[in-house]
């Protein structure tokens, strides 16, 4: 048994002789090289060590690259030249590099783009040519890089790329042409592309882009399109882009959307924002119905059809800010129940109707400022299930003078952070109000005033209001913070304080009155006793009172949650039947 053993262990002790020197010939640390402010004879001079892994050059001046210029670092896997000046790469400049990752030459002045070596860089992921002067893209710009997965080339000036540049790299998932000089996109420029995820386009000047210009492009995920010259979206109707989940095509001159009309779209986010829309179809969105972020902002939109979001059953954040919307439809938010976020603001509503955001149970933020409202009678038929702790309404700077009742009541009762600022409230029904807000409920806002005393402009919180009576505008100021802040009590706006010589008052002389003082103290004694038990009575009795009219109040809010859960609920019902 014995001699059978030994060549099970002779052949375990080579096993481990040969594991001990290749761990012995593997280099023990990483050694990583960055320059600033350095120069190319710096980079010439560096000791001779194979295992040099990362070379950083920041803010050197290396005009050129010559040949071969690395080929002492076979070890190389990531190489930057940033900020350095560099406006040429000789052809053959990257010679050597087999390992090479990741190359950035960010920020420079090259103009073309050309293999630089002679065999292909098979390890190369990542390039990073943002910043510099490239003005086109040839067929051989990317042949040496085979298995690129990123490549930048923002912030150039890129007019024209040839139609098949980008055939040379089919692993690409990331491609970066943001801020060029683009006009057109050509069916041809991102043929065979077939991993491409992510495609930036924003800020060129794209006028039109042909129709099966993403035809091989399946798996893209993600487009931005964003401050461009677009006019339509007539690209989308090929449906190659039907499991696109995030589209940009906000700051262009997009007058009509009708892609998403017919089809079933992935889509998540969709930003349409500042463009020239002026009314929303009833069939506009009908393939959407994965949306959860829709942004219409900035746009000319007048009118909406009532069944235009529908189809949008997942969808929860909706802006329609900075539009001409004068009404909206009673049933326009009766689909989208999972909606969070609402945004009216500044647009010209006179008014809304009372229940148009009752079916919004996991509503978050509601934002109607700037507009033209007169009432907030859609506060008390916010949904009943909606728990209001959680939501923040904003209706500032609207025509509001008063709140009724029942808008009030539900203010007091739930927890919502509310904005009431900049309206036109009655001083007589504010300063009623005033007294009995809860602190969650803002009516006032910040004043800019300038004094004597200060050379900046000073934030002063105040309310203001209107008396109809004397026909004139109010603002109450707080004083007391000014005060504060000239005299140096609590924050002050200089870092110092000198204390100011205040003139002392003359003293009070009481004529001299022969009074027996035992019955002059007495009676004010007594005077003092007397006023304070009747400040005391008079705050017990409106704490009775106040504490009365809150449970009025609230069981007044309770009938009518109980009246909508019942409407709600005979409504639901209906619609069993009608469906059965």
């Amino acid at each position: 048994m014995a001699n059978n053993s030994w060549p099970r262990v002779l052949f375990l002790y080579l096993l481990l002789l040969l594991h001990c020197r290749q761990h012995a010939a593997t280099p023990t640390r990483r050694i990583i090289y960055k320059f600033t402010d350095c120069n190319a004879e710096q980079l010439q001079h560096l000791p001779k060590l194979a295992a040099v892994y990362e070379l950083s050059a920041v803010t050197c001046n290396i005009s050129t690259l010559p040949n071969a210029y690395f080929t002492r670092f076979t070890t190389l896997t990531a190489l930057e030249v940033r900020e350095s000046g560099l406006a040429k790469i000789s052809t053959h400049a990257l010679n050597g590099l087999e390992q090479l990752q990741w190359l950035a030459l960010p920020w420079n002045y090259i103009t073309n783009v050309e293999p630089w070596s002679q065999a292909p860089l098979k390890a190369l992921h990542t390039l990073d040519l943002e910043g510099n002067a490239v003005k086109t893209l040839s067929a051989e710009s990317f042949v040496r890089y085979p298995n690129l997965h990123y490549l930048s080339l923002a912030h150039n000036m890129l007019e024209r790329i040839s139609g098949d540049a980008f055939t040379h790299l089919p692993h690409l998932k990331h491609l970066n042409l943001a801020h060029n000089r683009l006009g057109v996109i050509e069916s041809l420029y991102f043929r065979g592309m077939q991993h491409l995820a992510h495609l930036s386009l924003q800020h060129n000047a794209i006028e039109r882009v042909a129709a099966d210009s993403f035809a091989t492009n399946a798996h893209l995920r993600s487009l931005r399109l964003d401050v461009n010259k677009l006019r339509d979206l007539e690209f989308l109707r090929s449906n190659a882009l039907t499991r696109l989940l995030h589209l940009n095509v906000s700051h262009n001159h997009i007058e009509a959307v009708e892609a998403f009309a017919t089809g079933e779209w992935a889509l998540m986010d969709l930003d349409l924002s500042t463009n020239r829309l002026v009314e929303v179809k009833a069939d506009t969105f009908n393939g959407l119905a994965a949306l959860m972020h829709l942004n219409l902002s900035a746009n000319a939109l007048h009118m909406l059809a009532a069944s235009c979001l529908d189809k949008l059953i997942n969808l929860e954040t909706i802006d329609l800010s900075a539009n001409n919307l004068t009404q909206l439809p009673s049933g326009l938010f009766d689909a989208p129940t999972q909606l969070q976020r609402v945004n009216l603001s500044r647009n010209a509503l006179p008014t809304i109707h009372a229940e148009l955001f009752a079916q919004l149970p996991y509503l978050r933020a509601l934002d109607m400022s700037g507009n033209q409202l007169s009432s907030g009678a859609f506060i008390a038929h916010l949904s009943p299930l909606l728990p209001h702790s959680a939501l923040t309404l904003d209706l500032s700077e609207n025509h509001l003078t008063q709140l009724d009742a029942d808008a009030m009541t539900a203010l007091q009762v739930c927890g919502a952070s509310v904005d009431l600022s900049a309206n036109r409230w009655h001083c007589q029904w504010l300063i009623v109000e005033l007294v009995r807000a809860p602190a969650h409920v803002h009516f006032g806002r910040n004043y800019s005033l300038a004094s004597s005393w200060s050379a900046a402009l000073l934030n002063v919180s105040g309310i203001d209001c209107y008396d109809a009576e004397r026909q004139r505008s109010l603002v109450v100021l707080d004083a007391g913070r000014l005060w504060e802040r000239r005299h140096g009590v609590g924050d002050v706006e200089c870092t110092t304080f000198v204390d100011p010589v205040m003139p002392t008052p003359p003293p009070l002389v009481w004529p001299r009155v022969r009074v027996d003082r035992f019955d002059s103290r007495s009676i004010i004694i007594w005077m003092l006793i007397a006023i304070g038990l009747a400040f005391t009575g008079l705050r017990i009795a409106r704490q009775l009172i106040d504490r009365r009219e809150q449970t009025k109040r609230v069981k007044k809010l309770l009938e009518l949650k109980t009246q909508e859960l019942t409407r709600l609920t005979a409504k639901n019902v209906e619609r069993l039947n009608e469906r059965t």
